[in-house]
Parts: structure tokens; C-alpha cells; sequence
């Protein structure tokens, strides 16, 4: 597996087949979730993203709940990270935007790490992950711009789908 740190920050890492193996066993297990913007059709690409943050940083999945994806322990405690992912058919770039919906804000996780995937669109083949910055949950709420459903994102054109919290991944700690 190839895992690379381009000069803007953001970590790179080469999806596996094992990766892809291991989300969908993970995703057909869960079904769909309550609230699932995609009803469910997110589930992969949900658990890939956490397979490529635990490629690239380790950590542990055993304890993954709604309230947070990986742990990581050492000697001074635990610390928990929530993993959002996007799924995308073109490479992620730092002016595009991290999304946090606004039912899941009360998820007890220490911090959000996002990820973007992308996925070949003729194939539908994810070959590539990108870590895009990670941030304290409680810092992201205070400087993320609130969308509500229906309204178009100025950034980007993106008519919102569910309330959200939107920050552009130039803002994330890489």
C-alpha cells in the first residue's frame, strides 16, 4: 500500500482491495442508518474512509459506535475521532468543503477527521484516499458556516440536501 503527504498537507493513500473487502463487509452488516442522507448508499464509502485513516495513522475500530469511529490510546488517555467522508469522481482539492450534517453534532467524539474518496466513474473502482484535515469537534461547530436543507452553498453551488455545517478543508489542521 502507497501512502504519500503531498506538499499541501493532505495524505494519500492507495485503496486496496482488502480495504474495499473489509468496508463492504462492514457496511452490508450495518444497513441503512436513521437519518442516512443516502439511505444507506453511503455506508461503503463511510467505512472506507475509516479504513484509509486507520491505514495512514493506526488506531483502533473495536469500539466503533455512532458516537465515534477510531481510538487512539496511549499514555496520557483516549482520544476518540469521528471519520466523515465524501465520495467523489474527481481528486479533492483544499477550497472544496468538510461537511458535518447537523444531526450528527451530537456525536461524542474528540475530534473529526475528513476524508475524501475518489472513485473512478466509469468503473465505480475507489482507488485513491485523501485525509484532509482533522479538527476538535467544538472548534469545527464555533467556525463552520450553518447551511440549512434547500438553501445553495455560496462556495460551491451545492443545493444542501440536510442541514450542515460546511468549512472549507483549507481551515483543517493537516
Amino acid at each position: 500500500m502507497n501512502i504519500t503527504t503531498r506538499t499541501d498537507g493532505i495524505i494519500e493513500v492507495e485503496i486496496t482491495d482488502e480495504m474495499v473487502s473489509a468496508a463492504r463487509a462492514k457496511a452490508q452488516e450495518m444497513g441503512a442508518l436513521k437519518n442516512s442522507i443516502r439511505r444507506g448508499d453511503g455506508n461503503l464509502a463511510g467505512f472506507l474512509g475509516e479504513e484509509v485513516v486507520r491505514a495512514a495513522w493506526g488506531g483502533t475500530s473495536e469500539d466503533n459506535t455512532y458516537q465515534h469511529d477510531i481510538v487512539f490510546e496511549d499514555e496520557n488517555g483516549t482520544v476518540t475521532f469521528e471519520v466523515k467522508t465524501k465520495d467523489r469522481t474527481v481528486p479533492p482539492r483544499l477550497d472544496y468543503e468538510a461537511s458535518v450534517a447537523n444531526f450528527n453534532t451530537s456525536q461524542r467524539a474528540d475530534f473529526y477527521v475528513f476524508v475524501s474518496l475518489y472513485r473512478v466513474k466509469e468503473t465505480g473502482d475507489y482507488t485513491r484516499g485523501y485525509i484532509m484535515g482533522v479538527i476538535e469537534k467544538e472548534a469545527y461547530k464555533t467556525r463552520a458556516t450553518f447551511l440549512k436543507v434547500g438553501d445553495t452553498d455560496p462556495s460551491n453551488g451545492w443545493k444542501v440536501s440536510a442541514d450542515c455545517y460546511n468549512l472549507p478543508y483549507a481551515d483543517l489542521a493537516r
